[in-house]
C-alpha cells in the first residue's frame, strides 16, 4: 500500500476534486481519496505507486507540489 500526500495547488473547486479523484480511480479502483480544498492537500492510500498517482493527476491537468 502506498500513501501519497501532495499539495495540488490549481485545485479550486468541487469539480476539480472530482477530476482528480476520478483520475486516481482510473489508476486504482480502490484507492481511498482524501481532499482538503481549503488547503489544497490531498492524501492518497493506492496499491500504485507514487510516481503513478502523481502521473495521473498531473495527466487530469493538475500541478502536484510538495
Amino acid at each position: 500500500m502506498t500513501t501519497l500526500a501532495v499539495t495540488v495547488p490549481d485545485m479550486a473547486c468541487g469539480a476539480c476534486v472530482t477530476t482528480i479523484t476520478d483520475a486516481v480511480k482510473a489508476v486504482d479502483p480502490s484507492a481511498e481519496v482524501k481532499t482538503n480544498l481549503e488547503s489544497k492537500a490531498v492524501e492518497i492510500n493506492a496499491s500504485v505507486t507514487a510516481d503513478a498517482l502523481t502521473q495521473a493527476i498531473q495527466q487530469a491537468g493538475y500541478t502536484v507540489a510538495g
